[in-house]
Parts: structure tokens; C-alpha cells; sequence
């Protein structure tokens, strides 16, 4: 998966769009300095993404902005890697 266009939105905001889901407008919120999926617009019912795609969009989007750091010590994969 490629990372085709991103730009920033309102405040703590950007948008982006993925080779894999080029009719798919992602929004993705700041928080605690790194960027996760808020919202999609435009997704067709017959092709979902899955968790897969959802956490390559996010590393995609973050590696981009230089918030990757911040996203790999995030809380929730903490959790999930001590389990």
C-alpha cells in the first residue's frame, strides 16, 4: 500500500488517500502526537478495509508526518504486545 496524497484538514486533522482505496478519502485525528483513523468517506460496501489495512494507513500517515516514534509507543500496542 502507497500513501498517493495527503494534506491537513482543520485543526489536528489530515486527509488521505491510498493506492488500495483510491476512491477512499481517510481522515485521521492527532492525539497524544500521533495520527490515527477517525473517519473514511467514500467506501465502497463491497470492498471493506480490514484491521490489516487500517494499521498500514496509520503507520503510512505517520511515517510521513515524522510522528512514527509516537505511534509505535502508543498505549494500545503496549497492551497488546505485555498480553
Amino acid at each position: 500500500m502507497k500513501l498517493f496524497h495527503w494534506s491537513y484538514t482543520r485543526k489536528y486533522q489530515v486527509k488521505g488517500v491510498f493506492d488500495t482505496f483510491p476512491d477512499t478519502v481517510v481522515v485521521f485525528r492527532q492525539i497524544n502526537g500521533y495520527y490515527f483513523i477517525n473517519t473514511m468517506k467514500g467506501l465502497n460496501p463491497m470492498d471493506l478495509p480490514t484491521r490489516k489495512h487500517y494499521v498500514q494507513m496509520e503507520y503510512l500517515i505517520n511515517k510521513e508526518l515524522g510522528t512514527l516514534p509516537a505511534y509505535k509507543n502508543r498505549r494500545a500496542l503496549q497492551k497488546r504486545e505485555s498480553s
